[in-house]
């Protein structure tokens, strides 16, 4: 077994010293480990602009020569899209109470009355304008 104290005649060795050498002998590791880092970060941000629909390089490998632009630079900003909501009952913080209209609503949905502490949202259409809506009723 070895004796973790060293012998009297050395002279005790300085950090920096010290991390010299441990980088000496742990210099391969590093390195790979500096080039492994490098690469997945860069497989990362490539994959990030890509999905931003920002376009670094284009098949030939050759960088794109005019930055990208918003498709609605000179127009309106894309409008949202509506979207059926599910009806759930949500716990409502402390001292807030349902409206008498929510409670209703849900004594007819189910045939029971609202838990305490909570309220009730129906099912309902989110995001759609009173214009979307219109189109919806010609279309029937």
């Amino acid at each position: 077994m070895t004796d973790p104290t060293p012998p009297e005649d050395s002279e005790p060795t300085s950090f920096a010293e010290n991390a010299r050498n441990w980088y000496q002998k742990h210099k391969p590791k590093i390195r790979a480990v500096g080039a492994a880092s490098l690469i997945v970060g860069l497989t990362v941000a490539a994959h990030l602009a890509e999905r931003r629909g920002i376009k670094a390089w284009d098949a030939d490998g050759a960088e794109d020569s005019a930055p990208p632009t918003p498709a609605f630079e000179d127009s309106d900003p894309p409008k949202r899209t509506a979207h059926n909501v599910r009806a759930s009952v949500v716990k409502l913080s402390a001292g807030r109470q349902a409206s008498e209209r929510c409670r209703a609503a849900y004594r007819e949905a189910t045939g029971e009355d609202l838990p305490a502490g909570s309220t009730y949202r129906s099912e309902h259409r989110r995001g759609a304008s009173e214009e979307d809506e219109t189109r919806g009723e010609e279309a029937a």
